[in-house]
């Protein structure tokens, strides 16, 4: 269970970091601390598949971050799959079994490890808009089974040339050090960058890599510090299991699917059972997405609403099922900024004044802002950033024109606004379809896509437009989704 606050969690982290190091201080003091607890079958005939397990299942994680268009859940199984993939050469080289005596193949590999880990770990730190994860987010793919692939001939290679380690001085002074210092760090740096994360959000994935990345930065310590065979050189291997795990339990707390809300798209869709389209938003999410919304009792569901409505424009203008995942993941929150809107703004009665009127534009940055370090890929980040620009250019945040204006948020545009019409309003009743959809032919060139408009009421005309309805106990789609992923 993780801290549910950034001050619990600073308290959590401070007492285990201090009974590691008074651990460690300790062993490395008492007499006979120089002792070899020589258990060379263990470290092979255990460590060795805990290891491969583990990096096995970082990447099947890594494969459905690919799938849910989720790059956090992709860049730290990443790291999770060097951390344990190199350190399996550690294992596999012990001495005396797979090859002859080789310490020094042992000391590079599990150096190699811990640095990539953290390597990848601080990479995942990058915002979602940088050069370098949208190059990644492109070819996601590739990536995945590049790095596992290179990690598999690395494995092989150094099992079969172990004396290929002598042109790799990683365990020998000054560069052992200096890697130290470097892989410290990094882990350090992540740890501050995803602490502050946690604050905004309070996600179980920021604390899990906050406690993880502290943890593998004293195991780098202890790592480099202490003798073979020796207590501490054990305790830091114990050290590194439980950040392992820890870092695999954070991406499944925080990314596991809620089949509420990927059975309802897909059966209002007409997917066919055996071949769903399959969208995932985080329970983390979906409590910020019921916190925004508890805000304004008159747009309760709006956001799944809205998915559902883009979902089905965009299938009908042709879209293929990437882009419907994309459209889908982005507009179940393209709101969420909303939730730093003061709520006397959003349940206003009356025109807003001009002040509040800057204010309330400000949510789509909000909502872009927050996202693009939590894992949402470009496309996402586009539908929530650009959902209220303009086809004529008058729109915010960015007074975007035309196709400048990526065409999911254009998509998104007609659905966000033919919903917020058919909805009840503090200061209105809901409008009607027939009139909904006069107001949005009557934007088309101006406020909307052309084509989008003309393919929304096409589809509107020949019935085929699922209108999502709430459920027996009056809740709406998202709210049923979130109290399913809550159950």
């Amino acid at each position: 269970m993780m801290p549910g606050s950034p001050r619990s969690l600073a308290i959590s982290m401070s007492i285990a970091a201090v009974v590691l190091l008074l651990g460690y201080a300790f062993l490395m003091t008492i007499p006979g601390h120089g002792t070899m607890w020589d258990l060379p079958r263990f470290h092979f005939y255990v460590i060795s598949p805990t290891l491969l397990a583990l990096a096995v299942s970082a990447v099947a994680v890594g494969w459905t971050g690919i799938r849910l268009r989720d790059m956090s859940a992709l860049m730290l199984a990443l790291a999770i799959l060097s951390l344990n993939g190199f350190f399996l050469i550690h294992a596999l080289s012990t001495p005396g079994f797979l090859i002859a005596d080789q310490y020094h193949l042992a000391g590079v590999a599990s150096q190699v490890a811990m640095t990539t880990c953290a390597f990848w770990i601080f990479l995942s730190t990058l915002s979602s808009d940088s050069s370098f994860i949208r190059m990644v987010s492109k070819y996601r793919r590739s990536v995945v089974v590049g790095w596992v692939t290179l990690i598999i001939l690395t494995n092989a290679m150094a099992l079969a040339y172990p004396d290929i380690s002598n042109f790799i001085p990683l365990d020998i002074a000054p560069l052992n050090g200096l890697m130290a210092v470097l892989t410290v760090l990094l882990y350090l740096w992540a740890a501050k960058r995803y602490y502050k994360q946690f604050q905004a959000v309070k996600f179980p994935l920021q604390a899990a890599i906050v406690f993880g990345s502290v943890l593998l930065s004293i195991t780098e310590c202890v790592m480099v510090t202490t003798m073979m065979w020796t207590l501490a050189w054990w305790l830091y291997h114990a050290v590194l299991a439980v950040s392992a795990l820890m870092l695999l339990f954070g991406i499944i707390a925080q990314y596991r699917s809620n089949l509420s809300v990927t059975q309802t798209i897909h059966q209002a869709k007409g997917y066919p059972s055996s071949d769903p389209l399959r969208i995932s938003i985080s329970s983390s999410m979906q409590r910020l997405i019921a916190a925004t919304e508890a805000k304004d009792e008159y747009t309760a569901g709006h956001n799944y609403r809205v998915a559902m409505y883009g979902l089905q424009l965009a299938q009908a203008m042709g879209l293929d099922p990437e882009q419907l995942r994309a459209l889908a993941r982005g507009g179940l929150i393209h709101d969420v900024g909303k939730i730093q809107t003061p709520g006397e703004i959003l349940n206003k009665p009356g025109k807003l004044d001009t002040h509040e009127r800057i204010v309330i534009e400000q949510h789509p940055v909000i909502g872009y802002e927050m996202c693009k370090y939590i894992g949402f890929m470009s496309e996402e980040l586009s539908v929530i950033r650009h959902h209220h620009e303009k086809w004529d250019g008058t729109g915010y945040p960015d007074k975007l024109k035309g196709a400048d204006i990526s065409l999911l948020a254009r998509i998104l545009a007609v659905a966000d606004v033919y919903d917020a019409l058919t909805s009840r309003r503090a200061y209105r009743e809901p409008w009607s379809q027939e009139r909904a959809l006069q107001a949005i032919a009557e934007g088309s060139g101006t406020h909307f896509d052309p084509d989008c408009v003309s393919a929304f009421v096409q589809l509107c005309h020949r019935g085929e437009l699922a209108v999502p309805e709430a459920g027996t106990d009056g809740s709406t789609g998202s709210q049923r989704a979130i109290n399913a992923a809550q159950a």
